[in-house]
């Protein structure tokens, strides 16, 4: 059974797919500001300092990716019959993202460097048409096929150092996903009638992951234990601080949206993630703490009335924005790595007011974000298996590659690099070509 759509949840994914894409194609270096990068990788040397507090629009993209994938679940789950149904949904996703993480990261070309370089940009676009017959919709036999390929390509190629197939070499965010989508679809599929169990559980997650660092205490027994470091690691359920308010929106957004808000409401939404991220960056959270306060207010007072979506994101969101910002100052300020319990509350209040931007945004914009959303696992490989191969086969790399010079060439870069990713994204979803875990 196909799980229902919400072009308006697609259109935030759309925003984060495109977001993570841009920020790892703009110029690196001293060609562009502090806040066009992670905050805690600033440039010009771009070393972390995890000291650093603040947070940049960058730092939002991969929250909102989780917020909006914990929305989606109740969407793909919430119409399965049985446990065992829901249960085998849950593994399988979890299994085609683990071996997607493994798989992609391994196919990169750069880690192929054993090969000539032909060879490895060939083997790069090799990997992602394999990738779109595993995850897209084909035949049965072509499947069969795909996985032999991609199974044979992993066991014998000589992969960077001689090494060969590395259980540890992973993507990162398609790890992190991959555990995401087992803990948070167990723990929907399990409190979906009981939904406040779901907010019980975040306290005990967060007396173990404080407790983690206490040597000899069963806090940090549980929090250390992973029968397979590879594939799980307990502190990546800090994201559920994320994924759990995106379930509650996913509920919300099941029942219906309700009457859109005025152009004016969102712009308003939109004005508050800008201040935040800014001010945050500046750091000036008094001043934040006081136009955030007073930008909330003004969405109260000219609240649409007959938008019940629309009330329960801005409360939602509002507590979560207000509590992350009294966590700040227990913490040392905010900051994305490592992730501090003010950047989950301010990620997912922030990710609510982004739904009611969207809902109010031009039908041409949300709408085309919202096609990008659809296809988002194609999306997030293609700079790295399609367009950078394609640079490298054409001997374009080293024009586009040059382009550091200064703070708009840095950005074109950039931009160029994310258009052609959203250009290929546009046609193979509007070909039905839609890659699906």
């Amino acid at each position: 059974m196909t799980a229902p759509r919400d072009a308006l949840l697609d259109a935030l994914r759309g925003v984060a797919v495109l977001g993570m894409v841009l920020s790892g194609s703009i110029a690196f270096g001293d060609a562009l500001p502090g806040w066009m990068f992670h905050a805690q990788v600033p440039p010009p040397l771009h070393k972390f300092v995890p000291t650093q507090p603040g947070i940049t629009w960058v730092d939002l993209v991969f929250p909102f990716f989780l917020f909006a994938m914990g929305a989606a679940l109740p969407l793909a789950l919430a119409s399965l019959k049985s446990d065992l149904v829901a249960l085998t949904l849950i593994v399988r996703r979890f299994a085609l993202l683990l071996f997607f993480a493994l798989f992609t990261q391994h196919m990169k070309a750069e880690q192929l460097s054993a090969l000539p370089g032909w060879m490895a940009q060939s083997l790069a676009l090799s990997a992602f048409v394999l990738l779109g017959l595993l995850l897209a919709p084909a035949a049965r036999w072509l499947k069969g096929a795909a996985w032999a390929l991609s199974l044979g390509l992993l066991a014998t190629l000589p992969f960077h150092g001689g090494a060969g197939f590395q259980w540890g070499k992973s993507d990162i965010i398609l790890l992190v996903l991959a555990d995401m989508a087992l803990f948070g679809g167990l723990l929907w599929w399990f409190t979906r009638r009981r939904p406040v169990l779901r907010l019980a559980l975040l306290p005990l997650l967060a007396a173990l992951l404080l407790g983690r660092a206490l040597s000899g205490s069963w806090n940090a027994a549980v929090a250390t234990f992973t029968p397979a470091p590879w594939a799980y690691q307990f502190y990546y359920l800090k994201y559920l601080f994320i994924l759990v308010p995106g379930m509650f929106a996913g509920e919300w957004l099941k029942q219906g949206q309700g009457a859109a808000a005025p152009r004016w409401w969102g712009a308003v939404a939109l004005l508050l993630i800008v201040a935040n991220v800014s001010l945050l960056y500046a750091r000036e959270p008094l001043a934040n703490l006081l136009l955030s306060a007073g930008l909330l207010a003004l969405m109260a007072w000219r609240l649409p009335c007959d938008a019940i979506f629309n009330r329960r994101c801005l409360l939602a969101g509002g507590y979560l924005l207000m509590l992350g910002l009294a966590l700040e100052a227990l913490e040392g300020g905010i900051r994305k790595d490592s992730s501090t319990f003010s950047y989950y509350a301010v990620g997912s209040g922030l990710a609510f007011f982004a739904l009611l931007a969207l809902r109010s945004a031009p039908a041409r914009l949300s709408n085309g974000l919202a096609v990008q959303g659809r296809n988002p696992l194609l999306a997030y490989v293609a700079g790295s298996l399609v367009i950078l191969p394609l640079l490298h086969l054409t001997g374009l790399h080293a024009a586009w590659s040059s382009l550091n010079a200064n703070w708009w060439q840095g950005l074109a870069k950039g931009v160029l690099f994310t258009g052609a990713v959203a250009a290929l994204t546009w046609v193979c979803t509007r070909k039905a070509w839609i890659w699906k875990s």
